[in-house]
C-alpha cells in the first residue's frame, strides 16, 4: 500500500511540474453510479478466517479543481474529491460453508486526483488515466452472520484509487464522462477482526469548466 502511495504522489508529482507554466481553467463536478466491493477477507488471532460478500451498491461524490494545458492536446486535472459509498452485507463464508448476512458497510473517502486527459482532434473526446491518494472512513453498522455481531464499527485510514475513463466536452464550459475506479485501503480493525476494503466503481460524471 505504501509503494502504490509513493508511486501515485510521483506521479501527480511530474504532471503538476510539467505543466506549471500552462494555463489552468478552474472547474467543480459531480458524480455517482453503482460501486461494487471485492470480497473481504477478516481474520483474529482466535482462528476464525472467513470471507465476506456484499451486494453491489452505490457511490456519489463530488470534486473541485483545476484543468491545466499542457500542449494543444493534452491537459492535466488535478482536483480534490469527496465520495460515500454504500453497500449491503450479503453474506459471509468459512470453511467451505456460506451463511446470510445483514448489515451495511458505508465509506467517506477524501482524495486528491491527478488525471491525464487526451483530445482526440475536434472529436470532443477525450480519454483519460490517472488516480489520487488519501483518507478513508469507514463505518460498519449492524452486521450479524453466525451468531457474530458487529455493531456499529468505524476506523480511519489511508487509501489510494486508479482509473480511466471517457469524457465528452459538450461546449467549452460543460464536460460529462464515463470511469471506472478501484480503491485499496490499508488493512482495517473492527473490534478483534483485520478487514480488507477494496471497491470497483463505475461512474458517470458532470464538470463545469470555469
Amino acid at each position: 500500500m505504501h509503494r502504490f502511495l509513493i508511486a501515485m504522489c510521483s506521479v501527480a508529482g511530474m504532471m503538476v511540474a510539467a505543466s506549471s507554466a500552462a494555463h489552468a481553467q478552474f472547474y467543480i463536478g459531480v458524480h455517482g453510479g453503482a460501486n461494487f466491493v471485492q470480497d473481504s477477507d477478516f481474520d483474529n488471532a482466535s482462528g476464525v478466517d472467513a470471507e465476506a460478500s456484499l451486494d453491489p451498491g452505490f457511490v456519489v461524490g463530488g470534486v473541485a479543481g483545476y484543468r491545466i494545458g499542457i500542449q494543444d492536446s493534452l491537459s492535466v486535472d488535478v482536483e480534490g474529491e469527496f465520495s460515500y459509498r454504500l453497500n449491503d452485507v450479503d453474506k459471509v463464508s468459512a470453511s467451505g460453508f456460506s451463511t446470510t448476512a445483514s448489515g451495511e458497510v458505508q465509506s467517506f473517502l477524501w482524495m486528491a486526483n491527478a488525471w491525464l486527459n487526451w483530445e482526440i482532434g475536434d472529436s470532443g473526446f477525450a480519454p483519460y488515466v490517472g488516480g489520487g491518494f488519501g483518507g478513508v472512513h469507514i463505518d460498519i453498522n449492524d452486521v450479524q452472520a453466525a451468531g457474530v455481531n458487529l455493531d456499529s464499527e468505524s476506523d480511519f485510514m489511508l487509501g489510494g484509487q486508479v482509473g480511466g475513463g471517457l469524457g465528452y466536452q459538450l461546449d467549452e464550459h460543460v464536460v460529462v464522462s464515463l470511469d471506472y475506479r478501484f480503491l485499496i485501503t490499508e488493512g482495517t480493525k473492527f473490534e478483534t477482526f483485520d478487514v480488507e476494503y477494496q471497491n470497483h466503481s463505475v461512474m458517470l460524471g458532470l464538470k463545469y469548466l470555469f
